[in-house]
């Protein structure tokens, strides 16, 4: 088999694997149903792929590489920390309102192995770039610009809670809306701008 063959093929492979894996799960897929999406026979996926655990890691680092790499351009621009939130935000407020099978998805793989995401971590050196956030966080409270009191790690999962929730709750939010008479997806629509502005009064001097 030619080798631009086999690249096709397995390309073809995975995004049928990510669809099926990102609806039903890593427990919930079947090894049958993949190769019917990708329109090839059972054997052959097994030939690219040995098992289902093998495809999964692969899928999965493929689809939460791809999005995280979105967010790791975040530390890169110039600017202030504030400056970094509203960025970080803005693309994964984007990313969350056309990919609401994510978080759901991501969540439920990671609290069942949590090895992936450690690999997750090591392949896009993550802790390198927290370790940049943290320095620059670190000066811009020596310079007055954000509270003494706040610690970055907070800082992190607050942002990370109040960016997620809205997508992993979704079936109480909803309900919640209703008490207000409000809509879902007007409501997200809202939390896309004011997030951030939420955030950075919430630290800043």
């Amino acid at each position: 088999m030619g080798k631009d063959k086999k690249l096709n093929a397995e390309q073809k492979i995975i995004e049928a694997a990510a669809d099926i894996f990102e609806t039903k799960g890593f427990e919930g897929a079947r090894m049958q149903q993949i190769a019917d999406k990708a329109g090839i026979n059972k054997a052959l996926l097994h030939y690219y792929f040995r098992s289902k655990d093998l495809l999964f890691e692969k899928v999965f680092l493929k689809l939460a590489g791809k999005i995280f790499l979105k967010f790791i351009e975040t530390f890169n621009i110039e600017g202030s920390i504030f400056d970094k939130i509203e960025m970080f935000l803005q693309i994964h407020q984007d990313l969350l309102y056309k990919n609401r099978k994510f978080p759901i998805f991501f969540f439920n793989e990671i609290t069942r192995n949590p090895d992936l995401m450690r690999k997750l971590m090591l392949n896009l050196e993550i802790s390198k770039k927290f370790q940049e956030i943290t320095k620059q966080f670190d000066q811009e409270k020596k310079d007055g610009i954000i509270r003494q009191d706040v610690e970055v790690s907070h800082l992190i999962v607050n942002i990370i809670s109040l960016s997620v929730f809205p997508y992993i709750g979704s079936p109480a939010i909803k309900e919640i809306m209703k008490e207000f008479d409000l809509n879902y997806e007007q409501f997200l629509d809202e939390r896309r701008t004011m997030i951030a502005q939420f955030v950075i009064n919430s630290i800043k001097v």
